[in-house]
């Protein structure tokens, strides 16, 4: 993230070299949520970036976003279950399933069981997917759309974080899938490299 507020690059200046001030301290107050003034529902502070210490906190802020994102626009929210295998076969058992579902992101590699999309919402990009295109890790981009073949996805063993009117879908499908959602969620026009 840049910043072009003078004030704060000074401030960042004085702060490696150890010289803030008191007026260092009052702007940096200004900065903090939790104020009175401040309200996570009006903008810009609905579209900032919010970072926690833990994954866990995390992956609820990005339900609660996606659930008020599909309230929103207007629109169903998309759900990808993790499709989980053992010695080469789907998981299917029910208790099995709601266990390895509940898991932490920190017990899964980092990847969600429970991934949430919702047309119109923004996202980062994580990886360098086609640094030709510009889409790099840390960009900023608009989920646009999700292209996939529906299929039977139990909701049994799901919990009841997300609204009745979700569409569910497996997540781990083919890379040629995952590479038409990251062509869709980047916020350029792409029609000039083809």
């Amino acid at each position: 993230m840049r910043t072009e507020d003078i004030r704060y690059l000074q401030l960042h200046e004085r702060l490696r070299q150890g010289q803030c001030s008191y007026e260092d301290y009052e702007l940096l107050l200004t900065r903090v949520v939790g104020q009175p003034t401040v309200s996570l529902r009006e903008p810009p502070w609905n579209q900032a970036p919010m970072l926690v210490f833990r994954n866990e906190i995390r992956t609820q802020l990005n339900h609660r976003s996606a659930n008020h994102n599909a309230v929103e626009v207007g629109t169903n929210l998309i759900l990808c279950v993790a499709q989980d295998f053992c010695k080469g076969k789907a998981v299917e058992e029910p208790a099995l399933l709601k266990k390895l579902l509940e898991l932490s992101d920190s017990k899964t590699e980092h990847l969600p069981s429970l991934f949430p999309l919702v047309p119109g919402m923004p996202v980062i990009i994580t990886q360098n997917i086609a640094t030709e295109l510009g889409l790099i890790n840390g960009m900023n981009g608009i989920f646009r759309q999700l292209v996939y073949d529906l299929d039977s996805v139990s909701t049994d063993s799901l919990s009841n974080t997300f609204p009745t009117n979700v569409q569910y879908m497996h997540w781990s499908k083919s890379v040629n899938q995952k590479l038409n959602v990251i062509l869709k969620i980047c916020n350029r026009n792409l029609s000039q490299y083809q």
